[in-house]
């Protein structure tokens, strides 16, 4: 099993002259599932308790509109990030266009990213930490859909949770390793999840790789 510091030397690696498609689809990615959802919906005048007496304040929530299409789709953009970044793991062609091949197998991811994100949710619910690791157990989910699309989006899952069994605590170490980049995206107004973001996700790509190499997805 490699270390993550080797993980992450060979996502720099494979984003090495491929830093612009990196960029493009994590960019065009981010937008489409959780740029819009952000604060774009109406300001609208609130209630709320404060020091024993109610001030009015304005509350800006999202939009449900843009929520719906990143609901919508969330599975399929999912799916088509992990194709290209694999690619790139792989050092195999990629292009701009795989960032949309999730909508080949549009149900398939669709259902996916709603069991995934209904299961992290319900985990939650009883507390963070089980929260946490059922996201650790799902991440490897749309990985395995683009080694395996003829899967049930149940047994991609399961599959998931099958490979990161003892895989979850390296995970997180490997999570952690990122929060110094995404504070240097903050602190540079959003310019810095540029590079941060693919690197990321190049990594992700080269840890699921390596995982396979132990428990095989075909």
């Amino acid at each position: 099993m490699k270390s993550n510091a080797e993980l992450k030397m060979l996502a720099r690696e494979n984003l090495s002259g491929n830093w612009l498609l990196a960029i493009a689809v994590s960019v065009v990615a981010w937008l489409l599932t959780d740029a819009l959802t952000g604060n774009n919906g109406k300001d609208t005048a609130e209630y709320v308790l404060r020091d024993g007496e109610f001030v009015r304040t304005m509350v800006s929530h999202p939009n449900s509109l843009f929520l719906l299409i990143a609901f919508i789709v969330g599975g399929p953009i999912h799916f088509g990030l992990a194709s290209v970044f694999l690619r790139l793991a792989r050092n195999q062609e990629s292009t701009f266009s795989d960032l949309f091949s999730g909508f080949h197998y549009f149900l398939k991811n669709f259902i996916l990213n709603f069991l995934i994100g209904l299961f992290i949710f319900l985990w939650f619910l009883l507390l963070i930490i089980p929260g946490i690791i059922a996201a650790l157990r799902y991440s490897l989910a749309y990985y395995i859909m683009n080694d395996n699309p003829d899967l049930k989006p149940l047994e991609a899952i399961e599959l998931s949770k099958r490979m990161m069994d003892g895989q979850k605590l390296r995970l997180f170490y490997l999570w952690l390793s990122f929060i110094g980049w995404f504070l240097v995206g903050i602190v540079t107004l959003g310019i810095g999840f540029l590079f941060a973001a693919p690197y990321y996700h190049a990594t992700i790509a080269n840890f699921y790789e390596d995982v396979k190499k132990t428990i095989p997805t075909t």
